[in-house]
């Protein structure tokens, strides 16, 4: 009989959530095992999600992969909308990248999935992740008792080119396996929604058109036949474009589309400009719904990720945008249980954000896809003529929201109140520019604090002259979390409000950590923190603002740890 396969991860489906999870284990030493079913070597995936928005770019640069994806997809700074032939500048896409305020990665990136999952399984697997690639889950169970501590999850996997078996023992068991998930149905959580009638296709090719600015990035043509028309800019010169099954083509083909009246439907919906189809690399027609999980954690063991816990449609992209939050939101917090520096129970804080996350993007998923496919919601009818224009209303309404930049939080034991500042606990906590001594360019707060797992401390110091006293108390009392706290689990970085040349004179300046030198007062200002009082700031491995506090009253940020860890 084979030995058991023992780790203390396995995450089921190999696509870029499940490989996101797993590299984010790895970067904390947390052991995992990933399986997917698929030949990803030869399968052509080239379609499926492909547009990320700033703040999924802003996490994974924090778990340093955004350089080499930049190096492969489209990076988009702009959109253009048409109708009847003529530029429409008061409704579109355009309106993504008049939001974009506030962070240093002000673009999407427009990449396919084949690519994303290449790049970031090549990174996994450099930190010496384990890839099963064509093996399938069979069966899991969770055991009482067992006599190797913690190794509960017993799941069955099976080899599909050899049809062998193997059995992996693990801690935990994390379903990123797609809308079909067996992890999801095995652990018999409900999955309810809706399916509506509309049917959408994508084409994913080399094409030639005359449109104006076709090479922008993104474009929308608000179709009288075919709805609001997508056309969008993706890696290695491949273009996608995407439009809705209207009544009169589902009268015409039903379910039975083939490439070809696909890409003469393709042609159409391009009008009044010219489109040539030269190849066409990958193309879909699916049908539209929203469905969600009842929870994305159960059984202290089972844990649900991306698709396997919330589908939607692509008409706001948010595909892979919302999986990269789920991974990153599950990621540092898993690994941080397998290694004990929490309680378990901070696993129920991945479901209580992440779940309303999920279900406030199906609600609004419902009124994207209706007046994409040109209609308009029956909550609406009667008070707009035009589901274009109840789109751009609605688009504009949310942007923040679509863009992730305003996806937050509520309070709990890992998002406390601040005592000082204005930016609210479970918000993403600003980025601004900081010098190293002796630099003359600057680098980003979000540079030093890269997602390993561990949380970040900045001590924002202010001008020295006026808070010395209270910052000699202050890195006291952090010195002593530093040394109570499990290895590893915290990094400290103090933040002077002075200018870089200055360093020579801050030789006294008490500090914990490396020291960076705020010399626009560009951080303190991101915080709103005065540089006459300076401020802790605590931020979480995802960089969500946990709990912000006075230089004077740096003894809670011990008090704010011991909610949550293992002591």
């Amino acid at each position: 009989m084979e030995t058991p396969i023992k780790t203390d991860v396995l995450v089921v489906g190999g696509g870029p959530v499940g490989l996101l999870v797993a590299h984010s284990l790895a970067r904390q030493g947390v052991s995992s095992v990933v399986l997917e079913q698929h030949d990803k070597d030869t399968q052509a995936m080239y379609g499926r999600a492909t547009t990320m928005f700033p703040r999924t770019l802003e996490m994974l640069d924090q778990l340093e992969l955004l350089d080499d994806l930049n190096q492969v997809g489209y990076i988009g700074r702009n959109s253009v909308t048409y109708k009847d032939g003529k530029r429409v500048t008061t409704r579109g896409w355009h309106v993504v990248f008049q939001r974009m305020h506030g962070t240093f990665l002000d673009y999407c990136l427009s990449l396919r999935q084949k690519y994303s999952e290449g790049l970031i399984r090549a990174a996994y697997e450099k930190l010496g992740g384990q890839m099963y690639m064509c093996w399938k889950l069979d069966d899991f169970s969770i055991a009482d008792s067992v006599n190797d501590d913690e190794y509960k999850v017993m799941s069955q996997v099976r080899c599909l080119s050899t049809n062998s078996s193997l059995t992996v023992k693990s801690k935990f068991i994390v379903g990123a396996d797609g809308g079909h998930s067996l992890v999801r149905r095995l652990a018999k959580i409900p999955f309810e929604g809706d399916r509506s009638s509309f049917q959408w296709v994508r084409i994913d090719g080399r094409f030639t058109t005359n449109m104006p600015d076709a090479d922008v990035g993104f474009a929308s043509i608000e179709s009288n036949s075919h709805g609001n028309v997508l056309w969008v800019q993706l890696d290695h010169g491949v273009k996608r474009i995407g439009f809705a099954m209207t009544k009169a083509m589902l009268a015409e083909y039903g379910d039975n589309l083939t490439e070809e009246q696909a890409k003469a439907e393709a042609v159409k919906a391009m009008e009044p400009f010219s489109l040539e189809i030269e190849s066409v690399e990958w193309w879909t027609l699916y049908d539209i719904g929203q469905r969600v999980a009842d929870s994305f954690y159960t059984n202290d063991r089972i844990l649900l990720a991306g698709d396997a816990c919330h589908t939607h449609s692509s008409g706001a992209a948010q595909g892979m945008n919302t999986g990269v939050h789920d991974a990153v939101n599950l990621g540092w917090k898993l690994g941080g249980v397998v290694k004990g520096w929490y309680q378990t129970d901070i696993l129920r804080t991945y479901n209580d954000e992440r779940h309303p996350a999920a279900q406030h993007l199906i609600e609004l998923d419902k009124a994207f896809s209706t007046t994409i496919s040109g209609e308009i919601p029956s909550t609406h009818k009667g008070l707009y003529a035009d589901a274009n224009e109840l789109f751009t209303k609605l688009f504009d309404e949310t942007i923040q929201f679509t863009i992730g930049l305003g996806i937050h939080y509520e309070h709990s034991i890992i998002n406390k109140a601040p005592t000082t500042g204005m930016v609210p606990a479970g918000w993403r906590g600003p980025d601004a520019l900081v010098y190293a001594p002796g630099s003359r360019l600057p680098t980003r707060l979000f540079h030093l604090t890269k997602n390993t797992g561990a949380w970040s401390i900045i001590v924002l110091a202010g001008q020295p002259h006026a808070t010395r006293e209270s910052l000699a108390t202050c890195v006291e009392k952090l010195q002593e979390c530093w040394n109570r706290f499990p290895h590893g689990m915290l990094r400290f970085i103090t933040v002077v409000a002075q200018a870089a040349a200055e360093g020579d004179q801050m030789f006294g300046t008490p500090r914990i950590g490396n020291m960076y030198y705020d010399q626009d007062r560009a951080a303190h200002m991101a915080y709103s923190v005065s540089t006459m009082n300076g401020a802790v700031i605590v931020l979480r491995p995802d960089g969500v603002l946990a709990y912000a506090t006075t230089l004077d009253d740096a003894e809670s940020v011990q008090s704010f740890f011991t909610g949550f860890i293992s002591m």
